[in-house]
């Protein structure tokens, strides 16, 4: 909390607390670990987000390079201040499986790899990560409340490849693609 208004007084000092009007949570590098809440983040810029230089110092970045920062969204953040949206999981980023982490794009879903970069865009409402080289998809499904979660329900469910070609064909019953995915896998 000392940091943190810290670093209020010394934006508001230096007249950056309005060039930075949104506030962020990130883990700061001096404070093990834990989340801290602070004004005067970052800034919306050309479609992106900004951090203010020195949030990004403080900023704890992991052994891949990326730290982790709630502002307009969960997004990995890289050390330069490169940052992409991804969707939250589990009350953070979405994880990095086999690589990828999953985000959400006007298009439909997307996947980042660990430099950030897109390294696959596609038409489906939803993506789940991947796991042996398969990702189960749906196209015109909805999210559905379920306590404090929510789950993808309805629609038609296929699994795409790396590349994004259909591996599994859509259908509507989700259940049956389990199935076929397990095995997928398993080859």
């Amino acid at each position: 909390m000392l940091i943190t208004a810290l670093l209020t007084t010394l934006a508001l000092a230096t007249g950056n607390a309005a060039a930075f009007e949104l506030s962020c949570f990130y883990s700061d590098k001096t404070d093990e670990g834990v989340f801290d809440h602070v004004e005067h983040c970052a800034r919306e810029e050309g479609g992106g987000i900004v951090f203010n230089p020195e949030i990004l110092r403080r900023m704890r970045f992991g052994a891949d390079g990326l730290a982790p920062a709630a502002v307009a969204g969960w997004r990995w953040v890289r050390p330069d201040g490169r940052s992409v949206s991804v969707i939250t999981y589990d009350n953070g980023p979405d994880e990095f499986e086999e690589g990828l982490a999953r985000g959400r794009r006007p298009e439909g879903m997307a996947y980042y790899d660990k430099q950030l970069n897109l390294a696959l865009a596609t038409s489906y409402a939803w993506a789940e990560p991947f796991s042996g080289g398969l990702a189960a998809v749906c196209s015109h499904c909805v999210s559905v409340p379920d306590g404090e979660h929510s789950v993808m329900a309805g629609g038609d469910w296929g699994a795409i490849d790396r590349k994004g070609a259909l591996a599994l064909p859509l259908r509507p019953d989700a259940a049956s693609l389990r199935r076929d995915l397990e095995a997928a896998r398993k080859r």
